[in-house]
């Protein structure tokens, strides 16, 4: 993560512990079969109940990119998957530890380098078979280096548990597919004494609550933000989202103009409207029935409203979804298309309009008391991760503005804090509000990274080696702590130091190419 990256990025922390009937899936699924056979039979088979998996059967394969000019390749060894990327002339290669995905539209893969997740860069596409994997597509420099914290795996996964405030150094708990919890609730009460008292039905709820229980993973937005003194583990199905996390949408006159997520899709459909919000993401997607003939029964659904068509235009009904929910191909993720939850009339695509007023609205209001932080922290995200100047200078004024209390006392304020001060030069703003995080929160690898580019922006070079080197001890998966290190030795002419430390990250990391490459280029120019 290059500083500029780090400074935009606000810490936005997670920690999940979910709560679990038991350890093992399968006692897990179990316990809930007792009751209710065909309904966790199905489940089992669903795309949620097979969200994250050991690595299944899949042919090896090969990728070439000029792009990037590497070459990575699939082989099973000794019953294990192994990817390797080939880059420079250098060879990286790690066994993989998890698939990621139920393969409708394929798998991404997770690798483990100590107590730490990284995505591969190869995934495979049902569409098109392997290929490189989203987020690697445009890097010129490609390694195992994508870091899968607790943010990228809270909807993947039901029993990650990750260490510290930043969510990011994962414990020795195996990784599950989705299960009954998140969308029921804790089950424990239930199992010992069943009765609908005790246990979350979805379709009972009120429609935000209920909805919310879709929302925690089906609505992107451009960013989400956890309100203060939150984490993803703090949602409980039953509650509306927004008392916990706020997504955001960033919109041009009410019009999307990034590829809108399936809720923020369905939200805009006449169907959903007009039925007063009895038609929701359920109505077809019931992850408890195994449909035989699933475009049949959603032919029934939509002609439960519709019985009278034109025969004109529908000479023969076979199903629905094609014509009125045509596949779009998003921009994020190459050789896939997901289903237009619109529920056009006529297909038609996505509206995207050109030079109108660029503005940000909440999905759905936070508490009242967070809605000036919160509105201020996505428009300082939002408008610097994609280059808007206007609504970014809007977040900081917005920031700035905030209660002194909530300067002082918020890690992910303070964060911002630092990028605007960082960004005007003044560092001794910037170095106040990254100390104050880093007190708040102490094992915050990203927090004394902070600290450390503040301390060195402003020249105390003492200062931000040994904050560098506290950044190590904290969170070695902070590359820029390393990277940034390296090269203050390098300007001190301290050639030992130097290479000592680039054989410390290589002994924690063998096989990153990067700091191979660093430490041949660094050897070489002594």
């Amino acid at each position: 993560m290059n500083q500029a990256r780090a400074l935009f990025r606000l810490s936005l922390t997670v920690l999940i512990v979910l709560p679990l009937l038991s350890a093992a899936p399968d006692e897990r699924a179990k316990v809930c079969a007792a009751c209710h056979p065909k309904e966790t039979a199905a489940y089992l088979k669903s795309s949620m109940g097979n969200s994250i998996a050991t690595p299944s059967d899949t042919a090896g394969g090969h990728i070439t990119s000029n792009a990037s000019r590497i070459e990575i390749s699939i082989a099973e060894r000794q019953g294990h998957m192994i990817h390797s990327l080939s880059t420079n002339g250098l060879i990286a290669e790690h066994p993989i530890a998890y698939q990621v995905g139920a393969g409708k539209v394929g798998y991404t893969y997770i690798v483990r380098i100590g107590d730490y997740f990284f995505e591969s860069p190869a995934s495979w596409y049902r569409q098109h078979g392997w290929d490189v994997s989203p987020g690697y597509q445009n890097m010129g420099s490609v390694d195992f280096d994508r870091l899968v914290d607790s943010d990228c795996l809270f909807c993947h996964a039901d029993s990650a548990k990750f260490l510290g405030s930043d969510g990011r150094r994962v414990s020795g708990v195996a990784l599950q597919a989705i299960g009954c919890n998140r969308c029921h609730g804790p089950g424990d009460e239930h199992a010992k004494q069943p009765s609908p008292r005790n246990i979350v039905n979805p379709s009972r709820l009120g429609q935000r609550a209920r909805n919310s229980i879709c929302e925690q993973c089906h609505l992107e937005g451009e960013t989400r933000l956890l309100n203060p003194g939150k984490t993803w583990q703090d949602f409980h199905p039953g509650e509306e989202l927004e008392r916990t996390a706020t997504t955001y949408l960033l919109s041009q006159n009410g019009q999307e103009i990034r590829a809108v997520s399936q809720v923020e899709q369905l939200a805009l459909s006449k169907c959903v409207r007009a039925s007063g919000g009895k038609l929701w993401c359920a109505t077809c997607h019931n992850p408890h029935r195994a449909a035989a003939n699933r475009a049949s029964e959603i032919r029934g659904i939509c002609m439960s409203c519709h019985p009278a068509l034109s025969k004109a235009a529908h000479p023969v009904i076979k199903e629905c979804v094609g014509c009125h929910m045509p596949r779009l191909t998003p921009d994020d993720i190459p050789h896939s298309a997901s289903t237009d939850h619109r529920i056009v009339r006529r297909p038609a695509p996505l509206p995207k309009p050109e030079n109108v007023k660029v503005e940000i609205a909440a999905w759905q209001e936070p508490p009242a008391e967070f809605r000036a932080r919160d509105v201020a922290l996505a428009e300082l995200v939002i408008g610097g991760s994609n280059g808007l100047q206007s609504l970014r200078e809007s977040g900081v004024k917005r920031l700035e503005a905030l209660p002194q209390r909530e300067k002082e006392n918020d890690p992910a304020v303070l964060s911002g804090l630092v990028s605007i001060g960082l960004q005007r030069r003044d560092l001794e703003q910037a170095i106040g509000f990254a100390r104050r995080a880093t007190q708040l929160q102490p094992d915050s690898g990203f927090a004394s990274l902070n600290l450390a580019l503040a301390l060195q922006n402003s020249g105390d070079d003492a200062g931000a080696e040994r904050q560098l080197l506290h950044t190590i001890e904290l969170d070695p998966s902070q590359q820029a702590a390393w990277t940034n290190l390296t090269f203050l030795y390098q300007r001190q002419g301290r050639q030992a130091d130097k290479i000592a430390l680039l054989d410390r990250y290589l002994r924690w990391n063998p096989q990153s190419i990067w700091f191979r490459q660093l430490k041949g280029m660094m050897s070489e120019a002594h």
